[in-house]
C-alpha cells in the first residue's frame, strides 16, 4: 500500500484543499462558458430563421 503523508512535502490538508476548489473551479467557468456560448449562437441561429 501506498503511504501518504501531507507533512512529508509540507502541504498541509487545508492547502491542498484550496488548491484543489481552485482548480475545479477554473475548470467549472470554463465549461460554463463553453454552454453559454453554445446558447448564445443557437439562440442568434434561431433569430435569424
Amino acid at each position: 500500500m501506498f503511504k501518504l503523508s501531507l507533512n512529508e512535502n509540507e502541504i498541509n490538508f487545508k492547502d491542498l484543499e484550496v488548491k484543489i476548489y481552485k482548480l475545479v473551479c477554473e475548470e467549472a467557468c470554463k465549461i460554463m462558458a463553453q454552454i453559454l456560448m453554445e446558447i448564445d449562437d443557437m439562440l442568434l441561429y434561431m433569430s435569424v430563421e
